[in-house]
């Protein structure tokens, strides 16, 4: 699922901005932004105002404050002409990205799985974010709605998703790594993160 696709795009994206004086350039991000390494701005770029933990660099919340999950986006091919797919496979929309939007039902992102602490929360295509990253390859994501606050300690996420029907990225005809499948499949592992104090420890914000 190319999870490095996700932040090299969005590198790209957030200098695309910037240079265009959008909103990557209007303000210096709050103490509490997730920061790619290449200085992309995750909160900014998905209008998100609560903490994020987003795998493999951001994986700390506070005490006491909501949070987002942001796990791996999935990247097509730009359109129609030039995609290709496996024998036998043909996409209900031209466009391998809206094929791929249209398809999309819902995410599950479990909390605290397989624990007396297990929470589950499922959201629909109201939380599917399509972008353009500087390779000119579409992708979309699907950042969890803002999630309930946690106790201090350490915590686990995993994010499932279903389609109605299989679909087929468009980039090499790869069954496995190119196609996803119908109904439920994990997306993004089972992943620990901590929760902190309130005010964090010594020298954090």
């Amino acid at each position: 699922m190319r999870p490095w696709r996700m932040f090299a795009a969005l590198a790209g994206l957030a200098l695309a901005t910037a240079l265009t004086g959008g909103a990557a350039q209007a303000a210096p991000p709050a103490e509490h932004d997730c920061i790619t390494l290449s200085g992309a701005n995750l909160n900014q770029i998905y209008g998100i105002e609560e903490r994020i933990v987003s795998p493999p660099i951001c994986l700390e919340v506070r005490a006491g404050e909501r949070w987002v999950v942001l796990a791996n986006s999935w990247t097509t091919a730009p359109g129609p002409d030039g995609a290709v797919y496996p024998a036998g496979y043909t996409p209900e929309l031209p466009a391998p990205i809206d094929d791929f939007n249209a398809k999309f039902r819902s995410a599950k992102y479990v909390i605290d799985g397989g624990t007396d602490r297990e929470r589950v929360v499922t959201a629909g295509p109201e939380v599917l974010r399509t972008f353009v990253g500087a390779d000119g390859l579409p992708f979309s994501a699907f950042p969890s709605p803002p999630l309930k606050p946690l106790h201090p300690g350490t915590h686990t996420f995993s994010v499932y998703i279903v389609l109605s029907a299989q679909h087929c990225d468009g980039l090499a005809v790869n069954v496995a790594r190119n196609c996803l499948p119908a109904g439920e499949s994990e997306w993004f592992p089972q992943t620990p993160f901590e929760v902190v104090e309130k005010y964090g420890k010594p020298g954090r914000p």
